[in-house]
């Protein structure tokens, strides 16, 4: 069953279904709150919380021609800008995401840069601005396409490319200058 058939369901009156949605996006969320944020667990878990609680108060308003997952990432976006305008959090990825900085081949080939050198990759990307470092973890870590990037950030694809583009750049920079 789609998304958008339980989404169907759930606005029928069939609110159970809505477990459904939770369970296929939980830990997918989790996972992308966590490298945005670095927040604590019970954190992350607040924000969830509000993610789903938005996105079953808002239902009715979930466009059928649109991805439901461009849409729940958006909220889930939206979201933790609100927190971060709350506490205004440092942003870096936590060391657990080594796992995930070893598991994208393809942006470390397209860096040219050997595997040993994957935690000065991840503390580059930490300290990317907030939009590159977005787009970063849409396209590479989240495997999100440009047209999902698109609807979640609010861009067309072609901005979104360029986005990454030069995300793609700045790293490369960085890391020129770290081994000069």
């Amino acid at each position: 069953m789609t998304d958008e058939e339980v989404i169907a369901l759930v606005c029928k009156g069939d609110r159970d279904k809505f477990a459904l949605i939770i369970e296929r996006y939980e830990d997918k969320l989790f996972r992308y709150i966590k490298r945005l944020t670095n927040q604590s667990p019970e954190d992350i878990e607040d924000i969830l919380s509000d993610v789903f609680l938005s996105v079953y108060s808002n239902l009715q308003g979930f466009d059928t021609h649109k991805k439901f997952g461009s849409w729940i990432y958006r909220i889930a976006h939206n979201k933790i800008v609100d927190s971060f305008r709350a506490k205004k959090p440092t942003f870096f990825l936590t060391e657990d995401s080594e796992e995930l900085v070893m598991s994208k081949n393809q942006l470390i080939e397209e860096l040219e840069i050997e595997k040993e050198n994957q935690k000065i990759i991840k503390t580059a990307v930490s300290e990317l601005e907030l939009k590159y470092k977005e787009a970063i973890l849409l396209c590479y870590f989240e495997d999100k396409s440009y047209n999902e990037i698109s609807d979640i950030l609010r861009l067309n694809p072609n901005q979104v490319g360029v986005l990454i583009h030069r995300a793609k750049q700045k790293l490369k920079n960085k890391l020129k200058k770290t081994y000069e």
